[in-house]
């Protein structure tokens, strides 16, 4: 099992480490902030979803930790634009 993490974190900038198998960015694994590492419990939605603005399609993962529910956005060019806490449904 490979491991990849998604860019270098900073200090309250959360980023994803997911498990990276023959398709690159299968799932997500762990959360990381800062120095701490909330491992992923549950993945509780997967979507794929194209942005009508841009045309960029992407898969939106809401993952369960200990402690929150964040949402990770990862594009097709295997870049994670954003992991933030999860606030529900609009």
């Amino acid at each position: 099992m490979k491991k990849k993490k998604d860019s270098v974190p900073k200090a309250d900038k959360p980023c994803a480490q997911f498990y990276s198998g023959y398709k690159s960015h299968e799932t997500p694994r762990s959360i990381i902030i800062g120095e701490k590492e909330y491992p992923i419990k549950k993945i509780t939605e997967q979507k794929r979803i194209t942005d009508f603005k841009s045309g960029e399609r992407y898969n939106l993962f809401v993952c369960e930790t200990e402690n929150k529910t964040y949402s990770i956005k990862v594009f097709d060019s295997g870049k994670t634009d954003k992991v933030d806490v999860y606030k529900g449904k609009k």
